[in-house]
């Protein structure tokens, strides 16, 4: 705030939350300074109309729009990224406005493999008992304490200047029998080259082993963290929360354009760095002190996530050539990022494959092992940037899909994402001409998710609802009507929703977003498996990964041709795929350096530039496709 300008409180309810604010600012910047986490899935933009807000009381400077109706702005509706403020203000962020976090109380149920050969994790701990120096024993504290790390085969080792600085003081209070951490860069290009090696502390030689490593999923929604006792490999349960971000643009492109806006990439830095700064605070309260003990982060994030990880300017990405900034990450110090970790730990970052298949993806192949498998395997991550990734453990060719947010409830007129009040399982039923809706939490229905949209839409296509075309057919059922945007499909009434006051309803417009969704991840499919002269029959396993798959319907997902027409068995979860290839990479410098070597083999397709993709792109955008054959049961 400027100390020479005039501040205002703006009030937001319900949660009763106070900020100052300066004339003009807008109402979305000013309740992200408050950690207030309207959607706006633009990045305020003013072109998605979700971030709505109530003005209760004051006054702010807006007008109506594109996204709210005269009607609308009467009873106080204002868009919080084209509302500025006036003076003190009391507005209302109703519940399909706010960003719900209860979804990550707890991760998704998938099998997860974290076994590794070899225990040999980068940061690494060694009890050292040297000799005190007496008259006839004058060698200095560095040389006594290199010499016995020698001792044991550890040569050439650079030293932390704060490890040097504290050496003294720690030799003495501990009576020269210490632990000294080395954190070990493994050799990637020649791995029978001894890594190279840093001596990054000293510290209490305590009959318990215990100390830590931090592995860390950053997504464009959410993030996650696990902590990994690596003297013994124990990995303790994950912990995750909505990206901070996520009031600054739902996808990778809108965060991109805010980047470049004034301090934009300084907002979005602080925003993750403070996400993961809160969970650490979580981790705090169930393990004390464990952050004295931490001593090596791996990350694992899209190309995006990383650059705004650290700060690197991100514009390139969705420049033509789209070549990032950086695709191998040197290692990092945490704590120079504002990270609340020891100066001494090191940070490493999954290297990405191209602009938009990121680390989380080669993190992802690590976990599923579809690298070392004779199977034709398709692994998936659905979500708005979707990533896929064909192959066996020969080859491997990849590619991201611009599938845009509808599979996490985004460009929907009730669109949200899996958390209380979102519909998630519908049934309708032909003859009686009803409907059954389950709603996350079981309370009232008050939107969308991604899941609920696919579910919704198949289940109405089956029973002939919506057409191929994606239209609703009139006069097949009570609940079809015309709304403001054409027709739409009444799900629930206002008096029987959680909505506040209104309808939840799917409109056309929302199954033709749906339509363009799928069918830019499906065309990704066939582009690539064809690409390779083999067909979608010809696949032998589809692995799904990330949060969307924990809840996803095949057979529904089938019918609208999201996924390829294949018997059940053939498909498996795997969950957080990221964070599993993180922790693997966190417990096992072997599985780091197989990593560099699995991302060495994945051949990226820019699909946008790949002949024939924009005509299987058009030949998708039916349900569930052209092409009959291709579904075939």
């Amino acid at each position: 705030m400027s100390s020479d300008v005039q501040t205002f409180e703006i009030t937001f309810l319900p949660d009763n939350i106070k900020v100052q604010a300066e004339p003009g600012e807008s109402i979305l910047d000013i309740a992200n300074r408050g950690q207030i986490h309207i959607n706006a899935s633009c990045g305020g933009e003013g072109v998605c109309g979700r971030c709505q807000v109530e003005l209760r009381d004051g006054e702010v400077e807006a007008s109506p729009g594109l996204y709210l109706s005269e009607k609308d702005f009467a009873e106080g509706l204002r868009l919080a990224c084209r509302a500025k403020a006036k003076g003190p203000a009391t507005l209302y962020v109703p519940i399909e406005s706010r960003a719900d976090a209860s979804s990550f109380k707890k991760a998704a149920k998938a099998e997860e493999n974290l076994e590794v050969k070899e225990h040999d994790p980068m940061a690494r701990q060694y009890l050292l008992e040297l000799s005190p120096p007496d008259p006839a024993d004058n060698l200095a504290d560095l040389d006594r304490t290199l010499g016995a790390l020698a001792n044991l085969g550890l040569t050439d080792l650079d030293v932390e200047l704060a490890a040097m600085k504290k050496m003294p003081q720690v030799l003495r209070d501990e009576n020269f029998k210490v632990r000294a951490s080395v954190f070990f860069e493994p050799a990637i290009a020649d791995p029978e080259r001894p890594p190279y090696g840093r001596l990054l502390s000293l510290s209490k030689a305590t009959l318990d082993e215990t100390y830590y490593g931090l592995s860390v999923d950053v997504g464009t929604t959410s993030v996650w963290v696990r902590l990994v006792n690596l003297a013994t490999n124990e990995a303790l349960p994950p912990i995750g929360d909505l990206n901070g971000q996520i009031s600054f643009g739902e996808d990778v492109i809108s965060r991109i354009v805010y980047a470049g806006k004034g301090n934009g990439l300084h907002k979005l830095q602080s925003q993750v760095i403070g996400t993961i700064n809160g969970l650490l605070a979580r981790l705090d309260e169930v393990y004390p002190n464990f952050r004295d003990n931490l001593y090596l982060v791996v990350v694992a994030g899209n190309t995006t996530m990383s650059h705004l990880l650290v700060g690197v300017e991100p514009r390139h990405i969705r420049l033509a050539p789209y070549v990032p900034p950086v695709a191998s990450w040197p290692a990092i110090r945490p704590s120079f990022l504002g990270l609340d970790v020891p100066s001494h730990a090191v940070m490493k970052i999954f290297p990405s494959v191209s602009s938009y298949v990121g680390g989380d993806i080669v993190a992802g192949v690590l976990a599923s092992g579809m690298y070392k498998s004779p199977e034709l395997t398709l692994f998936i991550d659905v979500g708005t940037n979707g990533e896929i990734v064909i192959g066996t453990e020969d080859w491997m060719t990849c590619a991201a899909c611009s599938a845009g947010p509808a599979f996490e409830g985004g460009g929907v007129k009730r669109g949200m994402r899996a958390a209380p009040g979102a519909i998630e399982i519908f049934n309708y039923e032909p003859l009686a001409k009803k409907h059954h809706l389950g709603v996350i939490g079981r309370g009232r229905p008050i939107g969308i998710c991604g899941s609920g949209l696919i579910n919704i839409v198949a289940e109405l296509y089956r029973h002939g609802v919506i057409n191929k075309q994606g239209k609703f057919v009139e006069n097949v059922c009570p609940y079809v009507r015309e709304g403001e945007d054409g027709l739409e499909y009444v799900l629930a009434a206002a008096s029987e929703s959680g909505g506040e006051g209104r309808d939840v309803v799917l409109t056309e417009i929302d199954v033709e977003n749906l339509i363009r969704a799928k069918g830019a991840m499906f065309s990704g499919y066939q582009t690539l498996v064809e690409g390779v002269g083999l067909t979608l029959g010809d696949l032998e396993r589809v692995i799904i990964a990330g949060g969307f798959g924990s809840s996803l319907n095949l057979e529904n997902a089938i019918e609208i041709g999201l996924l390829p027409c294949l018997p059940l068995e053939k498909f498996f979860y795997i969950g957080n795929s990221s964070l599993t290839g993180a922790t693997l990479a966190l417990m096992s410098s072997s599985m780091w350096r197989l990593a560099q070597d699995v991302r060495g083999r994945m051949t990226n397709f820019e699909l946008s530039e790949t002949p024939g993709y924009m005509d299987k792109y058009m030949a998708s955008q039916f349900i569930p496709h052209t092409d009959a054959s291709l579904f075939a049961r």
